[in-house]
């Protein structure tokens, strides 16, 4: 039997247009934008036979399921382990000001050798962002449904889907992606869904 997943990112927050880094200590809401994007990604969900959709716990990925679930008339069960990563004493800066406080960690971060140990002071690194989100594809696998959303965010979706060779460069507000459960392992079924 397989299972399938449509994982995707919240909507956009202030936050997010002022390129400014949220991580799991700053739990901003959808903005206008946000929510028109959610609406969008809804009309698009509606079309895969959703049967639940699970959702971080965090407001922006939350409000994102609530718009999903309502037109695709399916429940939602909160995760905590879907939440966005812990950027430490980086959360709540703007993305140049990061740059500037932590260049080593900066640089590290967008290294393309991707040290999966990086962390900002106070942080949590790629790979444990990584680890805790195979950890929730764990609980998925056990699941009665087959079709299920999961509305998170950005670096935590990115550092999963790097467990099965994709590294998107960039992660628009409500990027999709197909993850397919099938004999006993997952793969991306598809990039963009």
């Amino acid at each position: 039997m397989q299972k399938d997943v449509y994982i995707f990112r919240h909507g956009e927050t202030d936050y997010n247009k002022e390129k400014r880094w949220q991580g799991c200590g700053i739990d901003s809401e959808l903005n206008a934008a946000g929510i028109a994007q959610a609406e969008k990604l809804a009309v698009n969900l509606s079309g895969k036979n959703l049967e639940i959709i699970c959702s971080s716990p965090m407001k922006r990925a939350l409000k994102t399921a609530e718009i999903a679930a309502s037109l695709c008339a399916v429940p939602i069960v909160v995760i905590a382990g879907l939440r966005e990563g812990c950027f430490g004493e980086a959360e709540g800066m703007l993305k140049t000001e990061v740059a500037q406080k932590f260049p080593d960690v900066f640089n590290m971060w967008y290294s393309p050798e991707n040290d999966m140990d990086v962390r900002f002071p106070g942080g949590e690194s790629k790979r444990e962002m990584q680890e805790r989100m195979l950890d929730v594809l764990k609980q998925v696998e056990k699941m009665p449904q087959n079709i299920i959303g999961i509305s998170s965010h950005g670096s935590s979706i990115r550092y999963l889907l790097m467990a099965f060779g994709h590294q998107p460069s960039k992660m628009e507000n409500t990027a999709l992606y197909h993850l397919a459960f099938k004999d006993g392992k997952w793969r991306l079924a598809s990039e963009k869904a």
